[in-house]
């Protein structure tokens, strides 16, 4: 298995808490979390666009491929042996429009009314 390059809002609580728990789980280290909410970021930077990444999750792997939304949690848990049974789920076909819809109504309407962290520095590292 490659490495992941994992974009996350820092700022999020919900969306730190959940990196922060996939880092820990990852022990060949594959898993390289980019913090979106630091003003270094670019979207740019990595052949992306800021109103996507700022939307839905996205991650890149050494291949290039740009994994987004769900698809993105299906890499991540490639790379985590605790969550490969759900990869079957998340991927049945009869099960992914309303899996899709599920992230989608927590993508638009309830993660921007999430508790943000607050941060002494630019970003809120893991």
């Amino acid at each position: 298995m490659t490495e992941l390059k994992l974009f996350f809002d820092g700022k999020c609580v919900v969306c730190f808490r959940e990196v922060e728990h996939y880092v820990k789980l990852d022990s060949k280290k594959l898993i390289k979390p980019i913090d979106i909410a630091s003003d270094n970021f670019k979207a740019s930077d990595y052949g992306l666009e800021d109103s996507a990444v700022n939307l839905h999750m996205h991650a890149i792997d050494k291949d290039g491929t740009v994994h987004i939304g769900v698809d993105s949690f299906i890499a991540i848990w490639r790379r985590i042996p605790k969550y490969q049974f759900l990869i079957p789920l998340f991927e049945n076909k009869l099960l992914r429009p309303a899996i899709n819809l599920g992230y989608d109504i927590f993508a638009h309407h309830i993660r921007p009314i999430l508790p943000k962290r607050k941060c002494n520095t630019d970003s809120c590292p893991l």
